[in-house]
Order: structure tokens, then sequence, then C-alpha cells
């Protein structure tokens, strides 16, 4: 329980948006079934009534909530109800007791509603119109009652005055925090909503859906990192770094005897054996078709190895199909970074030198 709060606090638990609305109507009918309770209490019956009616409105809102999602609807007639109730106990018994607080809480809450339902969230002028009508409402309540007797003269004394004004000023600004907290979540929700979809449309942009290795547009952008690298060194031989180009041997064989289906679950395992057999900083990448090229920050003796560990992996790798097991191998041709190389020179000879490893009977690795 409390985890989920911490998450709903934070902004990454999703909120129910029935279950919030029901809860913000349900205060509110907590809140008439008190002043209900006072107003019996003070003798003055048709205010006593009047939130009898009131808490049967609010928990006919929170049904409809639960049925039907009309969160506006809801709120209109709430933003009525309040400015209605608040206006009566106003001119009952008295401008000092502060009931119009209320209507001032309907700002936050008009500026909020707006901007958790989708297709009200482009029209500002909702809650302006509905801001500038509380305004008015409020100061005009204010002139009016100034104006004209409270039809319950001496109901209300000045100590039970101040008492249900220091009542209503601390409802006001709990209903006020409330709000905002609401209000701070749903940015925050938001916030994480757009985050989370930045780093799935990162994914896309960068890396290959299939194998979830680097994309060749990724990879250009490593390499041309690594280049700058060396331009900016002191000493650019030490920068050392190889690539290699890898080849599934005979890949459209799979394809044409086992499906495409069994040919993608060739590419992850292919994918899952060359990221086995580098370290973080090195890079893998699905250059194009069953082309992996990967970036090696090691000198020509360390690449060589390491390729020739792959191929052995890659060959003892086994892959279950309908006919039984079967085994794929790679060929792979390997460049090494020299001073004044290019990545285009790089990546031309090591998919040279895996060409002449093609026709030198595959499965192997070539350097030289």
């Amino acid at each position: 329980m409390l985890h989920s709060l911490k998450q709903f606090l934070k902004g990454v638990g999703d909120i129910d948006e029935r279950l919030k609305y029901q809860a913000i109507s349900f205060i509110i009918t907590s809140v008439h079934i008190m002043f209900m309770v006072i107003f019996f209490t003070i003798g003055i019956l048709p205010l006593a009534l009047y939130n009898i009616g009131a808490v049967l409105f609010y928990l006919a809102m929170i049904y409809i909530i639960g049925k039907k999602s009309r969160y506006f609807l809801v709120f209109v007639a709430i933003f009525i109800e309040i400015m209605l109730h608040s206006a009566m106990v106003t001119f009952f018994i008295g401008w000092e007791c502060g009931f119009m607080s209320y209507t001032v809480s309907l700002i936050p809450l008009a500026f909020y509603i707006t901007y958790t339902i989708a297709h009200l969230r482009d029209r500002l002028f909702i809650p302006v119109i509905i801001s500038v009508v509380v305004f008015l409402a409020y100061f005009s309540v204010q002139g009016a009652s100034r104006m004209t007797e409270v039809l319950r003269p001496g109901v209300v004394n000045g100590e039970m005055a101040h008492k249900m004004y220091l009542m209503n000023m601390i409802l006001t600004f709990l209903y006020i925090i409330t709000v905002s907290v609401l209000f701070s979540v749903e940015i925050r929700r938001m916030q994480y909503s757009l985050e989370t979809e930045n780093i799935s449309l990162s994914k896309m942009a960068n890396f290959d859906t299939l194998t979830h290795l680097m994309n060749r547009r990724s990879m250009n952008v490593q390499l041309k990192q690594v280049m700058d690298e060396i331009e900016l060194s002191d000493a650019p031989d030490s920068d050392a770094f190889c690539l290699m180009m890898a080849d599934i041997d005979d890949f459209k064989k799979v394809n044409d005897t086992y499906g495409h289906s069994k040919g993608d679950e060739v590419l992850v395992e292919v994918a899952r054996v060359l990221q086995s057999n580098v370290r973080e900083e090195d890079k893998v990448c699905r250059w194009g078709g069953e082309e992996m090229l990967i970036l090696l920050r090691s000198n020509m003796e360390v690449a060589k190895n390491v390729a020739q560990r792959i191929c052995y992996d890659m060959e003892s790798t086994q892959l279950e199909t309908e006919s039984g097991p079967i085994s794929v191998t790679l060929t792979i041709g390997v460049s090494e970074y020299k001073q004044g190389e290019t990545i285009r020179s790089l990546i031309e000879l090591a998919d040279k030198r895996l060409y002449l490893g093609k026709r030198s009977g595959k499965n192997c690795v070539v350097w030289n």
C-alpha cells in the first residue's frame, strides 16, 4: 500500500480516473454531512434540508462516475452546487462565516479538470471563464450580503461565526492543497509518460527491433565518435580499434528450408553470441540483413582472438527445428585502424576480407 502511494506521488503509477473523481465527490459529500449536522444543531432547517439533498446529489454523482466517464459534466454539476450552497448560506447567516471561500477552490479544480480530460486540454478558455464567474460571484455576493439583512439574524453569534470562519478556511485550504497535489502528480505522470515514450522512440531509432543490436544509423554515430576522439588525441597510434564484419553462412538456405521465423531465431541467437563475446565498451550492430558489424576497442591480435572465439561459439550453438537441431556458422573479416585510415576504407577492407573468407570455405576469420 505504502509502495503504491509512493509510486502514485512520483507519477510513476497509473491513476484510476474514476476512483479519483469518486474520491473527490466523497470528500465533498462528507463536508455536506458535517454541514447538515451543524445546521440541524443550530436550528436552520432550510439549510439542513438543502444539505441532505446535497448528500443525495453527490452520492448520485459517485454512482454516475462509476457508470459513465462524464467527468466534465460532473464538474459542472459540482460547480453549480458549490456556488449555490455558498451563496445561500451566506445570505442566511452572514458573510463573516466564510462560506464563500469554497468558491475560490473551484478555480484550481477547473484548471485541474480541463488538464486531465484529454479533449479539453487545449481549451484554456473554459477554466478562465469559470475563474471569471467565481470572481464576479464572490464579490457580488459580498456586496449583496452587506446591503441586506441576513435571513436568520441572531442565530449565529460572533464567536460561532468566527469558529465557522476558521473551519471553512481550513477546509478550503485543505481542498486547494489536495487539488494542487493531484495536479502535481498528473504533471509528473505526464512527464514520466513522455520520458518513457522518448526512451521507446530512441530505442526504435537506434536499435534493431529483432536482435536489439544497434542499427546502422547509431553505429555510424559511434564510428564518427571514435574518429573524433582519435583526431583530438595527442597519441593517435595508442587509440587502437578494429572493425569486424560478420556474415551468417548460407543464411538464405536456412530461410528457404526452415522458414523466415526460424531465420529470425538464428539472427537473434547470432546477436546473443556476438554480445556475449565483447565488452561493454565495444559496439555490435546489425549492419544489414544477416551482416553484423562489431567495433572492438582493441588491436588486431585481440580482435583476431575474439573473432575466432565467436566463430567457435556460434558453431557450437544448436538451434532446434522440426527436423532436429541445426547449427549455423559465421565468416568474419577484420580490419585494424592505422593512422590516415577512414571509417569507409576500414569497412571496405573488413568487407573484402569477409568475402575472401566466403570464397575460402566459410566459417573462418580473415585478418590479412
